[in-house]
C-alpha cells in the first residue's frame, strides 16, 4: 500500500514538472519555457521567451532567459545565456555565449562572442570577441578582440586588440588588412628569457623595448640615427689629430681615440648607430690624412724630379 502511494506521488510530481516546464517537442522543433518560440525548422529553444518571434529561422539553438527573443529569419545561430542575442533578427551563423552577449546585435553574421556583455551593440560580421565586455560598444567587421573590455568602444575593421582594459592602445594591436602588428610594451624573445634587464654594464637600458635572448638573423637593419653623422670631420673648425699623437694614444690606451675599448664593449655592448658613426668618423679622418700624405708625396715627387734635372745638368757641364 505504501509503495503504491509513493508511485502515485512520483507520477503526479513528474506530470506537474512536465507541465510546468512547458516542453513541446516535434520532429523539427524543441521548445521549452513560457512563451518560447514554436516556429522554424530544426530549432531548439529553452527558456522564457527564447526565440519567441522566430518565423522561418532554421537550425537555431537558444538557451537562456530571452535568448534569441527577437529572432525572425536568422539561422544557424547558437545563443546561450541570459538575453544572449536577444535582439538578433536576421543575423546568421553567430555563436553568442554569456549573459547579454550580442544582446543588441540584430543583423550581424558569422560572429563569435564569448563572455558577459561581449559584442553588445556590434552589427558587423566575422568578428571574434573573447572576454567580458570585449567589443561591448564597438562597431566594425573582421575584428578580433581578446580580454576584458578589449576594444570596448573601438570602430573599424580588420583590427586585433589584446588587453584587459578598453584602451585605444592595447598591449597588442594589429591590422589584418595591412599585415601590421604593434606591441605597446616591452617584448622579450628567446628560450629561457628571464626578467627584462634595466642596465647593460653601466648603461641604462630601461627605455629599450625589444630584448632577444639568442641571435637575430635578418637581411637588412636600418638605423635612424638621432645624432649628427660624422661629416663634421670635414668642417673647417674640426681639429684633426696628427698621426704622431694618434700613435702615442694607441700605445697608451690600446684603441683609437673616440672609440670604445674592448673591455667597454664586452661590459656594455655597442649601439649600432653610434658605432657606425664612430667608424665613419675614423674613415673620414683617415681620408684626410691620406689626402695630406698624397699632397706631400706629390710635392716630394716634384722636388725629386727637379733635383734629378739639376744633377743631370751638372753632369753634362
Amino acid at each position: 500500500m505504501k509503495l503504491s502511494k509513493f508511485l502515485n506521488l512520483g507520477i503526479l510530481f513528474c506530470t506537474i514538472t512536465a507541465f510546468s516546464q512547458n516542453v513541446a517537442s516535434t520532429a523539427t522543433l524543441t521548445s521549452g519555457g513560457l512563451n518560447a518560440g514554436t516556429n522554424g525548422t530544426a530549432n531548439t529553444f529553452y527558456g522564457y521567451q527564447t526565440g519567441r518571434y522566430t518565423g522561418t529561422g532554421i537550425n537555431n539553438t537558444f538557451i537562456g532567459h530571452e535568448s534569441g527573443r527577437e529572432n525572425t529569419t536568422g539561422k544557424n545561430n547558437a545563443f546561450i545565456g541570459y538575453q544572449a542575442g536577444a535582439n538578433n533578427t536576421i543575423g546568421a551563423n553567430n555563436t553568442f555565449v554569456g549573459s547579454h552577449s550580442g544582446q543588441t546585435s540584430y543583423s550581424g553574421s558569422n560572429n563569435v562572442y564569448v563572455g558577459q556583455f561581449t559584442g553588445g551593440e556590434n552589427n558587423g560580421n566575422y568578428n571574434t570577441f573573447l572576454g567580458m565586455l570585449a567589443g561591448g560598444d564597438s562597431q566594425g567587421s573582421n575584428n578580433v578582440l581578446i580580454g576584458s573590455n578589449a576594444g570596448y568602444s573601438m570602430s573599424g575593421n580588420d583590427k586585433l586588440f589584446i588587453d584587459n582594459t578598453d584602451t585605444a592602445s592595447p598591449l597588442i594591436w594589429g591590422d589584418f588588412a595591412q599585415d601590421q602588428l604593434k606591441f605597446n610594451g616591452k617584448v622579450g624573445i628567446g628560450n629561457g628569457f628571464g626578467n627584462f634587464p634595466t642596465t647593460a654594464g653601466s648603461v641604462n637600458v630601461s627605455n629599450y623595448n625589444l630584448f632577444v635572448n639568442g641571435g637575430i638573423l635578418t637581411e637588412e637593419v636600418r638605423v635612424n640615427l638621432q645624432s649628427d653623422w660624422a661629416d663634421y670631420v670635414f668642417s673647417k673648425d674640426y681639429e684633426l689629430m696628427p698621426l704622431q699623437k694618434i700613435e702615442i694614444f694607441i700605445k697608451e690606451n690600446g684603441h683609437l681615440p673616440n672609440m670604445p675599448s674592448a673591455k667597454q664593449v664586452k661590459e656594455e655592448g655597442i649601439e649600432l648607430g653610434q658605432i657606425a658613426k664612430m667608424q665613419q668618423e675614423k674613415i673620414e679622418e683617415l681620408t684626410l690624412h691620406m689626402i695630406e700624405q698624397n699632397k706631400t708625396i706629390e710635392k716630394q715627387s716634384e722636388e725629386i724630379k727637379e733635383l734629378k734635372e739639376l744633377v743631370k745638368q751638372l753632369i753634362e757641364k
